[in-house]
């Protein structure tokens, strides 16, 4: 009775360690997206250790807004994996209106990374230092490039203070990061017709 007693209590404890690590390897933030003042969908970005040490990143937001009495239902969704402290490769996809609008896959092959977009294919063999995913759990301060994997291009990143950057996209976009103790709080994109605010919850 004492010996099963004894090893039920040692399952307990390897089990509460477990969930403790699974707490410590997983991280997920919440944000609202506000246009015109109102909230018109979430954001959660999420970071996890796996077992083979390889950092996983999901980004994934859902809104749905009427713009020039146009209803836009947007759901889009990004996959950024790192091994051994590397950028390996990155998943998007945008749908809006159940259409897929933009997607792209950019992949290490062992000797370049390999793109297959929207826009087509193409490579290159820079690593990037930074992508957007870092923007959300690391240090950020000496960031001068980052990698927008949105249309796999390298954009060059202004700080227009200790606690904001700010770049542009080929896509017409200007997003503007605000941080406060190193964390984000609020990004702005700013699109042709509007500027949307995407706000930290948590």
């Amino acid at each position: 009775m004492f010996s099963m007693s004894h090893q039920l209590r040692r399952l307990l404890l390897v089990l509460l360690f477990l969930w403790c690590v699974s707490l410590v390897s997983a991280q997920t933030e919440h944000f609202d997206i506000i246009l015109f003042g109102d909230k018109i969908g979430e954001m959660t970005v999420s970071h996890e250790t796996k077992p083979d040490g390889s950092q996983f990143y999901i980004i994934e937001s859902k809104s749905r807004a009427k713009i020039l009495w146009i209803l836009r239902d947007n759901y889009s969704h990004y996959e950024t994996v790192y091994k051994n402290g590397k950028f390996f490769s990155s998943i998007y996809k945008e749908i809006e209106n159940n259409k897929l609008s933009r997607w792209g896959n950019t992949h290490w092959d062992g000797s370049k990374y390999a793109v297959e977009n929207y826009h087509g294919k193409k490579s290159f063999t820079e690593t990037p230092a930074f992508s957007i995913v870092n923007l959300y759990f690391d240090e950020v301060k000496k960031m001068n490039r980052v990698f927008y994997d949105t249309e796999a291009e390298f954009v060059n990143v202004d700080h227009t203070d200790e606690n904001t950057l700010e770049f542009k996209t080929s896509d017409g976009h200007k997003n503007v990061y605000h941080f406060v103790n190193g964390k984000i709080q609020q990004v702005d994109v700013h699109v042709s017709f509007a500027t949307v605010k995407i706000v930290r919850v948590n």
